[in-house]
């Protein structure tokens, strides 16, 4: 029977918090349901600890006064029968306002027990109260109170105990409460002793949900339909009627007179005499209800309100649940069972499903608790792990790891020895500060948030500037030598900062055959957001592909296995529950959900992430498998025959720096008037010296595969690449971040650690039209461009230039041969149509007689052919002309062998939207057309075949008969 004895939660709790103190100092935190009876708890407390004087904190003034008209005749615990009868009543102060004297403070020593708000007796407003004044301190609900309201208690009450009372033992903003949980009694147990009636949901019949009036009125009519039939039960009920806000709340009080019950609304803004008047007729039964907002809410005690009308129900399903059970609470004979009365249209997605037939709440509320408590203990565990390692000033004081979340986005990269976290300092990059720094004692977690103060990118000067904060969490795992990077401000330059600064050129990006194993373990795929790679890895033509779609990838065919390679992918999968799983993975070492996380969460994400791309599950199949991926470089093919820089080095032509030496002044250029040349592949094929070489000057890099950065520079001199507003940095970092494309003899290529294959498919023979036997009359053909050679004959591209410029309906010619060049000739032709197209001509001197097998000839024109598609764009092809041909920038610059710059310009700039082509010729007077061998055919097939795929409308060979 209710009101005959303490529950056996309330006897748990109580039992609880003893063996908690026998071992701990810390707070101890007792979780009990809504409605089960915290109050009898609170009451017995300070008999089961036997406190001398205790205070117990409210968090408002309405439980403060309920609070105090229990504890002064200790009404619960005698209806429970808990203490004799004889017992006197213990000396009860109900504290109003701050004490301001010590005077005021000493008048409390007379109390047995103090009840206040954190408003009036905070140590943190309430000046100098006695460190040994309490014993024993009480928070009721204490998921409401402030966390400097808690740190001002504990610090200045230490060797006081203190216990945190609550229904819900985590709070929405995610602040821990402080402590262990001592006890928590579930909700279907309370259920099963009968401390909760059964409560019944009555869908308020609306026809219009679009009218708001017709929605409230059938609510209220619902309402005091249920309030009538109750009473004539034999119930003495109230209604508890929600609003949306204040003014709703007193628009209602006229809706529900005319259907006949007498309510008042309380508001915030109301007087404290009002409210108190209304809580006494409300008690009396001089009204019928109450409409408010969330005001009569959590620990007001008044099991009368019977009968919830929902005219504003909770946006959320846990405070919804917390509702239902301080309405489900059961007391005496003359109170029955709960009723919920709303409009199901304006019920969220996760309420609706409480009101179905068959559910059991209580269950419910348990399920949900138990996932919050989780949580909170998962929180707990980061405040364990995370120690504050730097903190700028003390305005980030309050500032805990529980406070940050990130969006579900990782880079990862493999480290060859282990990251010093430690080695963070004020700084990181040119504009982030760090503002707090956290780390784990076994190093191995980094959490940092940062302020950035630069300018906005649209201020002219820093007389504006933007105050962003930022987080960064990075993760080693030791046994995979993996480091995860997730942020709020997912920015590749910085990740890189960060790696270089914490694992010195001991780290590299994996490769995305690594990335795409997230989706192991996944049934079920699904993709929503498809990525393919052209091939020709800096096409102008379809560079990228994307296909979006609630399946995407059923727009796959077979078609697009031959130019494309997987980029990245974003769908879901089925793990080991039935809800799906949203993931993404890309070719720039990344991987994401569609989701944002709390750090510990984020912590759980990677790890779990960590065990796929460890483990030994598959992938399972789809349609994507069609489109190859690109695979791990594991060793560098023994032959490179070109390189071409990044597609961004083209776009945006980035502006460089050069010189010799440290004292030396600068020389001022763009990247691309550098070439990268002189392939040397180490024998075991783990790494290779190149140069980025002008005609004066040189730089040599080494990029390595075996561990470390990527690119490093080991030759003298020093080449360094705008990033940003007057900011440059080294060569070797921009090609990290800007991996170029290196073309294997084999023919695969391969940029940073991905590596496409080479083309399945083999030429035996050149097609027609593929090549030209052309006439080299007086050439000698063994020299490229130097006069002083040919004995009087013509060169290589003296020969070209007079077949160019008979070409018919030739606009303009340039000569563009040096490091550099988009090609040794460009011709813009203009057909009386109107049409026009450009001529990209590669020339190379023979390596000896024409024959048909000499390898050697076709590798290097061959890779001019492959990097000029990069120049098979208007915009870029300019602007690379505009550059070359000044002579202010020049020594040798380029020049007009017909027109000039402004004739090309507008011949290209002219042609119509779809009258404009490329075409691209590789000339090499050493290979013998009649001759070719089907090695030397299938390579020449496979330039072809690469630059048609890269945009060029026409591809072809100009060679011997």
């Amino acid at each position: 029977m209710p009101n005959t004895g303490l529950r056996p939660g309330q006897l748990g709790a109580l039992h609880s918090v003893l063996a908690h103190f026998s071992v701990y100092e810390e707070p101890a935190l007792l979780s009990l349901p809504t409605g089960y009876g915290k109050t009898a708890v609170l009451m017995a407390l300070p008999f089961v600890l036997r406190a001398s004087r205790v205070l117990v904190i409210e968090p408002s003034d309405a439980l403060r006064r309920q609070t105090v008209s229990h504890f002064k005749e200790l009404s619960t615990l005698r209806k429970l029968g808990a203490v004799p009868p004889e017992m006197a009543n213990p000396a009860v102060v109900g504290q109003q306002g701050r004490p301001t004297s010590g005077e005021a403070w000493a008048a409390l020593l007379a109390a047995d027990v103090v009840i206040s708000t954190p408003q009036s007796v905070s140590p943190a407003i309430a000046p100098d109260p006695p460190a040994d004044l309490f014993d024993l301190i009480v928070f009721d609900e204490a998921h409401h109170a402030p966390a400097d309201t808690w740190a001002a208690f504990l610090a200045h009450f230490p060797a006081a105990r203190f216990v945190f009372l609550t229904a819900t033992p985590f709070r929405r903003d995610r602040k821990v409460i402080p402590g262990r949980t001592a006890y928590w009694s579930p909700v279907s147990k309370a259920s099963r002793e009968s401390a909760f009636g059964k409560v019944t949901f009555h869908a308020a019949p609306v026809r219009n949900d679009s009218d708001d009036e017709e929605v409230d009125r059938s609510v209220t009519e619902t309402a005091v339909a249920q309030l009538q039939q109750d009473r004539a039960a034999g119930f003495d009920h109230r209604i508890f009627a929600r609003a949306s806000s204040i003014p709703a709340a007193k628009r209602l009080v006229a809706v529900y007179e005319a259907a006949g019950a007498n309510v008042r609304a309380i508001a915030s803004d109301i007087a404290k005499r009002t409210q108190d008047q209304v809580e006494r007729q409300l008690v009396e039964g001089d009204l019928d209800g109450v409409v408010c907002v969330d005001m009569f809410g959590e620990g007001y005690d008044f099991p009368k309100l019977k009968i919830a009308a929902l005219h504003a129900p909770h946006r959320s399903l846990v405070p919804t649940l917390q509702f239902i059970g301080r309405f489900a609470r059961t007391n005496d004979a003359r109170t029955g069972g709960a009723t919920l009365i709303a409009p199901v249209s304006r019920l969220k997605d996760a309420s609706i499903k409480l009101f179905k037939e068959g559910v059991d709440i209580s269950e419910m509320i348990d399920e949900v608790a138990r996932e919050q408590i989780a949580d909170a203990e998962a929180d707990r565990e980061v405040l364990d792990l995370l120690k504050i390692r730097q903190q700028a000033d003390s305005d980030y004081e309050s500032v805990t790891p529980l406070l940050l979340e990130l969006y579900a986005h990782t880079q990862i990269f493999e480290c060859q020895a282990p990251p010093d976290f430690s080695l963070f300092a004020a700084t990181i990059g040119r504009s982030l500060r760090v503002a707090k720094q956290w780390t784990s004692d076994d190093g191995l977690v980094a959490l940092l948030l940062t302020v950035d103060t630069s300018p906005p990118n649209w201020a002219t000067s820093d007389v504006l500037i933007n105050i962003r904060h930022d987080a960064f969490l990075l993760a080693y795992n030791a046994p995979s030598r993996l480091c995860y990077i997730g942020s709020t401000r997912r920015q590749d330059r910085i990740y890189l900062d960060m790696i270089q600064t914490v694992c010195r050129d001991r780290h590299r990006p994996v490769s995305y055959e690594r990335t795409r194993q997230a989706l192991r373990g996944l049934e079920a795929l699904r993709f929503y957001n498809l990525g393919f790679r052209n091939t020709a890895l800096n096409s102008q033509a379809e560079s990228y592909r994307t296909l979006t779609g609630p399946s995407a990838e059923r727009a796959i065919t077979s078609g697009d296995a031959r130019s494309y390679s997987q980029g990245h992918f974003f769908g879901s999968g089925r793990g080991d529950g039935d809800d799906r799983e949203t993931i993404g993975a890309s070719s720039s070492s990344k991987i994401w959900s569609n989701r944002r996380l709390t750090v510990a969460q984020y912590l759980e994400w990677i790890s779990a992430i960590n065990r796929r791309l460890n483990g030994d599950g598959s992938i399972e199949q789809s349609q994507l498998d069609i489109i190859q991926h690109a695979r791990t470089l594991t060793r560098i093919p023994s032959q490179i025959i070109t390189a071409a820089w990044h597609k961004q080095a083209y776009r945006l032509a980035p502006k460089i720096r050069i010189r010799r030496r440290e004292a030396d002044p600068w020389n001022y250029g763009q990247l691309t008037d550098l070439e990268l040349t002189s392939f040397v592949v180490q024998q075991d094929g783990a790494a290779m010296t190149f140069d980025a070489a002008s005609e004066s000057f040189k730089l040599t890099l080494r990029f390595g595969i075996a561990g470390g950065a990527l690119f490093n520079q080991i030759g003298d001199g020093v080449v360094e690449v705008t990033a940003g507003y007057d900011e440059y940095i080294p060569l070797a970092q921009w090609l990290t971040l800007h991996p170029p494309v290196f073309y294997a003899a084999d023919k695969s290529s391969f940029a940073g650690v991905n590596q496409i294959g080479a083309a399945a498919n083999v030429a035996f023979r050149l097609a027609d039209g593929d090549a030209e036997g052309a006439a080299w009359d007086n050439c000698a053909i063994d020299v490229e461009f130097d006069t002083t050679k040919a004995g009087g004959r013509l060169t290589v591209h003296q020969a070209l230039e007079q077949r160019l410029v008979a070409m018919p309906n030739l606009a303009a010619l340039l000569y563009d041969h040096r490091s550099g060049e988009a090609a040794d000739y460009v011709a813009a032709i203009e057909e009386p149509d109107g049409t026009v197209r450009v001529q990209l001509h590669h020339c190379k001197a023979a390596g000896g007689a024409p024959s048909g097998g000499r390898v050697g000839d076709v590798y290097e024109v061959a890779g001019q052919m492959l990097k000029s598609v990069s120049y098979c764009d208007a915009t870029i092809l300019i602007a690379h002309v505009e550059h070359r041909i000044n002579a202010g920038r020049h020594t040798t610059p380029s020049r007009f062998v017909v027109g000039d710059l402004d004739t090309f310009k507008a011949t290209i700039l002219g042609a119509p939207p779809t009258g404009l082509s490329f075409e691209i010729y590789g000339v090499q007077p050493g290979i013998s057309l009649a001759a070719v061998d089907e090695h030397l055919a299938d390579l020449m097939a496979f330039g072809l075949d690469y630059v048609h795929r890269g945009g060029a409308a026409r591809a072809k060979w100009m060679v011997s008969p």
